[in-house]
């Protein structure tokens, strides 16, 4: 295994062990993913916000790469089936220790569904 893929490998780990200790999943219900390809459905799943799935893609890179992450994180939700994708990302000088501390990345329109806003016609907003 490469060393950025090992690196990748622990992070995903280390973000799935901290969310499983926080939230609480006894029956390992939020697990790694494996890789599918071009139809990749996110590095984590199992997660659900009142009911809605969500995916996370998780990133531990030195260069930022914010909006190719964000347009990732919502294709695998699609191929997922997930009504939400979001990036993980390692905060830099912040270790496993602080996992906590980790930054996860959404657009604002997936922050207002999850506030409660009902869903967009795509296609009008498109138009408008």
């Amino acid at each position: 295994m490469s060393r950025q893929k090992d690196k990748g490998t622990r992070f995903e780990t280390a973000v799935l062990r901290y969310l499983r200790d926080r939230i609480g999943d006894p029956e390992g219900m939020i697990h790694r993913e494996t890789l599918h390809g071009n139809a990749d459905e996110g590095d984590i799943k199992g997660l659900y916000i009142n009911t809605r799935s969500l995916v996370l893609e998780c990133k531990d890179v030195n260069r930022f790469s914010l909006s190719g992450w964000l347009g990732q994180a919502r294709q695998e939700a699609v191929n997922a089936g997930a009504d939400y994708g979001m990036v993980v990302f390692h905060r830099p000088g912040r270790g496993e220790a602080s996992m906590g501390d980790q930054y996860v990345l959404m657009d604002l329109d997936t922050l207002a569904r999850l506030a409660g806003a009902q869903e967009v016609n795509k296609e009008r907003e498109e138009h408008e």
